[in-house]
């Protein structure tokens, strides 16, 4: 059964300045003046609320996460564990898992995306199809010697990124703990934010939350 697609966010301001009202489908009646938002200006309009998640499709030269069980909105917990790949050029995923190397970017259309190439130079870009192509060849990364602790998709991105140089730009990509605490853990926790709200919303229908005034 094909799932349906996720939905929106919109935020607006009808009636109060200090209050976003945040939703999927904007409502008849303000739910904090009771007043028919049809019939009556909003302070702020409708606008959409930007997702944390892409397609990998859509990426190039990227880290790219998603949960190894299920999708963010629908399955994510704290308890989740990720699973981690690495775009090419073309947005092709190159992953690795007891299967071994995997390629292809189906089921990577709703992730979440590392960036680490907007400060380093286009020479890492020239190398980065042919080299992440014959790392990915390599025997280490057989479906033999996967193992879910210790020789796993966080071992097979981290070591593509310093076989290509990249760990002296960033030094946290040196080891797992802190390119997990720098670079993954701030996107996912935004990321979790944004599944919070939608699945209130999902419940609620709408949810007011204050606005940051300046």
């Amino acid at each position: 059964m094909v799932e349906p697609p996720d939905e929106d966010i919109r935020c607006f301001q009808h009636c109060q300045r200090e209050v976003n009202i945040l939703c999927f489908r904007v409502p008849d009646f303000c739910p904090i003046c009771k007043a028919d938002v049809r019939k009556s200006a909003s302070r702020i309009p409708p606008y959409l609320i930007t997702s944390p998640f892409t397609n990998a499709a859509q990426t190039q030269y990227s880290v790219v996460i998603k949960p190894t069980i299920g999708t963010f909105l629908r399955d994510y917990t704290n308890q989740s564990n990720l699973h981690v790949g690495v775009t090419d050029s073309h947005g092709t995923v190159y992953d690795y898992d007891e299967d071994g190397v995997n390629i292809n970017s189906q089921g990577w259309e709703k992730c979440v995306v590392l960036e680490l190439t907007q400060h380093i130079s286009g020479e890492f870009m020239k190398r980065w199809d042919e080299k992440l192509l014959g790392f990915s060849q390599h025997s280490d990364w057989t479906k033999y010697r996967y193992d879910e602790s210790s020789w796993n998709c966080f071992d097979f991105v981290i070591q593509f990124l310093q076989a290509l140089g990249m760990d002296q730009v960033y030094p946290q990509i040196r080891n797992r703990s802190s390119f997990c605490q720098d670079f993954v853990q701030p996107k996912t926790y935004k990321a979790a934010q944004y599944i919070t709200l939608y699945r209130d919303i999902k419940q609620l229908s709408y949810v007011c939350q204050p606005s940051q005034i300046t």
